[in-house]
């Protein structure tokens, strides 16, 4: 361990060239040397990973991106008191150290793949306030063969007729039978693909509690993935919320979206597949508290604008 993460730390801290130089023994650790443990410092805390996680590249070279859910775990800890998530997609528990504010906070994390499991468990095991389930979340509870995809620290479940075994639950089921966090205020939601379905078992949780909802909006090859992410956020302004905030994959801020109107955020479907490079983090919040949030993040953007002549102008812009 100590020496891939020695040469996952030179990999981050070198400029453009050195970073090329160091990228060798990094690529010869995974590939000849069955992909290493490494450990790396995330939101605050040293969490134990694969060699080949990406998180720490995309965390060191865009300053936006993954920050988000410490800005709302601040935002809900100062209105609720206390941080109850609940994690679906869990990977190595890195939203876990990012939504942590202190240890009266609670944590359901929900990991199917049993090599990130394993690491969320390292990492998380120890701590009497995370609890970690396996099962697969779906809009229904059933069992499945599954073959599992990964790559650079994400994975993906692909139906098969041979694979791993998962048993697939609802949310809804889960949080019915286990009521470690069924109190929660914030839902993350990050499956790479399977994320409109997770929202559809989670419909009696989020009508009944109206939490923070974050969850990733991408393709991932569905052809049915603008019908999908139309039906979900219909859902979402049936349930009680007004509006949505969008962030693009790198986490920075592209606006607020009236629900009971999705002509633009259907526009920026529309962007999204013609580029084939990007995809939306989709942040819901009860319209009580949305306005203080949206413009704390409108203030928070502007105020990286390069050019601090154009400040005024991009607060005006995104607040309308």
């Amino acid at each position: 361990m100590r020496i891939a993460s020695f040469v996952y730390r030179q990999y981050l801290q070198s400029g453009r060239l050195a970073r090329r130089l160091w990228s060798l023994p990094r690529k010869v650790l995974i590939h000849l040397l069955g992909d290493p443990t490494c450990s790396m410092q995330v939101h605050g805390r040293l969490l134990s990973m694969r060699l080949s996680h990406s998180l720490p590249i995309y965390f060191q070279d865009h300053p936006c991106y993954d920050r988000l859910p410490q800005r709302i775990a601040q935002f809900v800890k100062r209105k609720s008191g206390h941080v109850r998530l609940i994690d679906v997609g869990a990977n190595i528990g890195d939203t876990i150290a990012a939504f942590y504010t202190g240890p009266e906070d609670q944590f359901l994390a929900i990991e199917p793949d049993p090599n990130f499991r394993k690491f969320l468990i390292a990492n998380w095991g120890a701590n009497p306030n995370v609890r970690v389930i396996s099962d697969l979340c779906s809009s229904e509870s059933l069992e499945g063969t599954y073959r599992l995809e990964e790559k650079n620290g994400t994975a993906s479940l692909i139906p098969s007729t041979d694979g791993l075994a998962l048993r697939s639950r609802s949310l809804d089921d889960i949080l019915k039978d286990d009521g470690f966090a069924k109190p929660a205020n914030i839902l993350k939601v990050d499956t790479d693909g399977h994320d409109f379905k997770v929202l559809a078992g989670a419909k009696r949780f989020i009508a009944e509690n109206r939490p923070v909802v974050l969850f990733e909006c991408a393709p991932f090859g569905n052809a049915m993935f603008v019908e999908q992410a139309t039906e979900t956020l219909e859902r979402f302004h049936q349930a009680g919320y007004g509006c949505c905030l969008l962030y693009s994959n790198l986490g920075d801020f592209m606006g607020k979206y009236d629900l009971n109107q999705l002509s633009a955020i259907k526009n920026l479907f529309f962007y999204q597949l013609l580029t084939d490079a990007l995809y939306y983090d989709v942040l819901l919040i009860n319209d009580q508290d949305l306005e203080e949030f949206f413009q704390s993040e409108a203030r928070f953007f502007a105020d990286r604008v390069a050019d601090r002549n154009l400040r005024p102008s991009a607060l005006k812009a995104i607040s309308g």
